[in-house]
This record gives C-alpha cells, sequence and structure tokens, in this order.
C-alpha cells in the first residue's frame, strides 16, 4: 500500500476497530422505556408523536429483516463512526487522531450503547459534518448531496433538532455557493431546512394520535411553584382531591418530572394522556399565570434543573439519569437478551463508579468547546477552523433552550453539545496546521 493509500485507509480502518468495538460492549443496544416504547409501535399500528415517527418508520422496516434494537443500534453506530472516518481523513496534521479520541470521551462513550434519538441524531450529524469536510477538501461540491440525508434524519429524531441542524446547513449552504455573496451562501439554507423539515413534518403527520409534550414541564413547574407559594396550583382535574403540598414536597425533586408522577399517592393526571381542549387550555392558563406572579420563585426553580443538568450528579440520583443497563419490556415486545459479556460488565461498572463525578457530567466538555471558542474563531477561515466554528454554534443553539424547555436533568439531552464541543476543541487546534487555507471561507 502507498504512503497516500495509508493515509486515507488508517481512518477508515480505525473506525472499523471502533464499530466492533461498540457491538462488543454493548450489542444489541441498551433499550430505555423510550426505546422500548418507539419498538412497541415500529411492531404494530400506533405511532404517536411522542417517540420519533422517522425512528419508527426506519425500525419498522429493520424488523423485516431482523427484529430487535440491533438493527437501529448498528445503524447508528455505523454513521458515527463513518462521520468521524470522513471526518478525520480530511485533516491533514497530526490533530487527526486526537479526533479519534474524542469517540472515548466518557459521555460520549457511554451514550453511545443506547438506542435512542438522541444517539441517532448525534450519529447523523457527526456523518453531516465529515461528509462537509470532505467536500471542502476534495473541492467536489457534488458530493455535498450526501448531506442532506444525513441531515434530514437528525431532524426526525428530536423535536428540537432544528436548533443544532440549522449551523451546519448554513455550513453546506455555504459551500455549495463559494462564489456568491455571503448573504446569498447563507440565504440559501432557509430553504433547504424549510424542505427537510416539511418532509419529517409529513412522516409525523402520519402519527394517528398527536400529543403536545408541554404540559409535562407545565406539570413539573406547577409543582415547585406550589411547593414555593403553599398551595396546590395544579388544575383541580389535573390532580387526586387528596393531593396537597405536602405530598407535592415529598414527591418532588429537581432533576424530573417523572419521580412526581410516578411516586405521587393522590394521583396526578399523565400529561401524555387524553386531554380535552379546555383541560389543555386550563393548564395553560395555570401555568402561565404562577409564573407571572411569582416569577423569581419559577427562575430559581428552572435554575435548580439546570444545574441538576449540567451539573455534576449526585450519587443518590438515579443512575437512569445517565445512562440505563438494561432491555426494558413494553407491553407484548419480545423479550431481547441483553449483553452478559464481561468487557460490557466492567465498563458499565466504571461508569457507575464514576457516574457522581465531572467525567460524566456534561459542563466539562462545554466548557472545552467553550474555552476554545476564541481560537476557533480566529481561525474561521480554514476549513478546519470554519467547522469548528459551525459545531460550536450548533452545540451552543441546541444546548440553549434546556434551562427553560428542559423537563428532566438527564444527560443525554446534551449529548450532541458535549460532542460537538469536543470535536470543535480538536479542530480549532488542527486549524493552526492550515494557514495556507485562509480566505477560502469560514465554513468547511
Amino acid at each position: 500500500m502507498t504512503r497516500e493509500g495509508l493515509r486515507r485507509g488508517l481512518p477508515w480502518m480505525l473506525a472499523l476497530v471502533g464499530f466492533l468495538v461498540d457491538l462488543l460492549l454493548y450489542w444489541p443496544g441498551q433499550m430505555s422505556f423510550d426505546s422500548a416504547y418507539a419498538w412497541w409501535q415500529a411492531r404494530g399500528e400506533t405511532v404517536t408523536n411522542v417517540a420519533s415517527p422517522t425512528l419508527i418508520a426506519l425500525w419498522r422496516l429493520c424488523d423485516v429483516f431482523f427484529e430487535g434494537p440491533g438493527p437501529i443500534f448498528a445503524i447508528h453506530l455505523a454513521m458515527f463512526w463513518s462521520g468521524l472516518a470522513l471526518l478525520a481523513g480530511a485533516q491533514r496534521s497530526g490533530w487527526r487522531w486526537v479526533l479519534f479520541a474524542c469517540a472515548a470521551v466518557p459521555i460520549v462513550l457511554m451514550l453511545r450503547g443506547h438506542v435512542w434519538t438522541d444517539v441517532g441524531m448525534f450519529s447523523a450529524l457527526l456523518l453531516a459534518c465529515g461528509l462537509l469536510a470532505q467536500a471542502r477538501a476534495s473541492g467536489r461540491r457534488g458530493g455535498l448531496l450526501v448531506v442532506l440525508p444525513a441531515l434530514f434524519y437528525a431532524l426526525g429524531m428530536r423535536h428540537n433538532a432544528i436548533l443544532a441542524v440549522a449551523p451546519l446547513a448554513v455550513a453546506w449552504s455555504w459551500l455549495l455557493l463559494p462564489q456568491a455573496p455571503a448573504l446569498y451562501r447563507v440565504g440559501l439554507a432557509v430553504p433547504v431546512l424549510a424542505a427537510l423539515m416539511g418532509i419529517v413534518a409529513a412522516i409525523n403527520g402520519r402519527s394517528q394520535t398527536q400529543v403536545p409534550l408541554w404540559p409535562i414541564l407545565a406539570q413539573g413547574d406547577l409543582a415547585a411553584l406550589s411547593i414555593a407559594r403553599g398551595e396546590v396550583l395544579l388544575p383541580a382535574f389535573s390532580v387526586g382531591p387528596t393531593l396537597d403540598v405536602a405530598e407535592l414536597a415529598e414527591v418532588s425533586r429537581p432533576w424530573s418530572v417523572t419521580a412526581m408522577l410516578q411516586n405521587n399517592r393522590s394521583g396526578i393526571r399523565d400529561p401524555l394522556g387524553a386531554w380535552t381542549d379546555a383541560e389543555y387550555d386550563a393548564l395553560r392558563s395555570a401555568w402561565l399565570a404562577a409564573i407571572r406572579a411569582d416569577p423569581g420563585t419559577y427562575l430559581a426553580h428552572r435554575w435548580r434543573v439546570t444545574r441538576a443538568l449540567f451539573g455534576t450528579q449526585a450519587r443518590d440520583w438515579p443512575p437512569t439519569l445517565v445512562y440505563v443497563d438494561a432491555q426494558v419490556a413494553y407491553r407484548d415486545n419480545p423479550p431481547v437478551a441483553p449483553n452478559a459479556g464481561r468487557a460490557h460488565r466492567r465498563l458499565m461498572d466504571w461508569i457507575e463508579a464514576w457516574r457522581p463525578t465531572p467525567l460524566l457530567a456534561p459542563w466539562p466538555y462545554l466548557a472545552i468547546g467553550l474555552a476554545l471558542a476564541p481560537v476557533a474563531w480566529c481561525r474561521r477561515r480554514t476549513a478546519a477552523g470554519g467547522l469548528a466554528c459551525a459545531l460550536l454554534v450548533s452545540a451552543g443553539l441546541y444546548a440553549l433552550p434546556y434551562p427553560v424547555l428542559a423537563p428532566a436533568a438527564e444527560s443525554r439531552y446534551l449529548g450532541w453539545s458535549c460532542l460537538a464541543s469536543v470535536l470543535a476543541a480538536v479542530l480549532a487546534l488542527a486549524a493552526g496546521g492550515h494557514r495556507h487555507l485562509e480566505g477560502r471561507g469560514p465554513a468547511g
């Protein structure tokens, strides 16, 4: 093999090794309740928008050939490692090998073992980044077409994925029109995103049941405000007649609305159950009125949730906020054998031991990206620096609404922001060896 052939092939060899190691560690993929619920819908006729209809459609197709979470798990892994190989292969300095170390970042390594829409989203976005980097390195604009399916899949995974996808769509349009004015290049991303979102909306529109998701957040906020004010602010039709503030205080936790919903004795309506339009209106009115009446208490409550989500979690908090080492069963889903390998067991023991430390908290990885943001900006006219900037904007936009909108402190919500921040930091440093590319544009 020639030196050039080795240079091109080695990233793919390393990616293949990483893919096989992940299969060894996690196959057939860890399933939480959300995963099991999505699979149950894929096996039957009922489809709601609570789980991703895009994931359900793919799972339904995969089940024709191999039943269970394995194919979805393998597809997400293939996207992740292919994206990393493409991204590393587009670099020309020794930093390319450091990019592979990003796969071993503890929070990313831990999340990758799950069959979650969050993992599907960050794997598709990493694939899109790798394809963008390769298109920039090769100068072949035709290669940009294959970026769009990756962005589409990412959009289909999460309701808020548009915030993460939009900066990469701008990078895509920037490369597609290298000679056009900057405003035109950025503006092209708008109709492209609109078209991709239209396809996702069409798939979502086929759901037999459209369920509003905001009542989960409303109930959690109202419970916190009720405890602070000493009176139950949740509408009477949404709670049992014996529910009082003392019970709410006993079962409420800053790390999840689920704790309150599952552990109360008096009864609280399922926020994703069947509600009338009048009940939705009443709940929304009570929620907004409580916030207006005491904004300081509301902000203090959201700050507690934010600290729980971004910060280091306590040992006595549920491990399921970070990982789910199980194959959760749901209704008539066939049983799935968990990974019983020694390597898996040792890894999960290590994750559990380090769970209440910064290694498995989002904040250190977000801080790394923030610290290198000035470097990325200064080197934005290089290929690596431009992509680093796009990744940092994507990471920041995606994380920005969670202090207000997060119903729980689940680490997976920030998986993409953590991965993008670390990748951006490496690319920003790698850009220092590519000054000969300056002047070609900020997206790469």
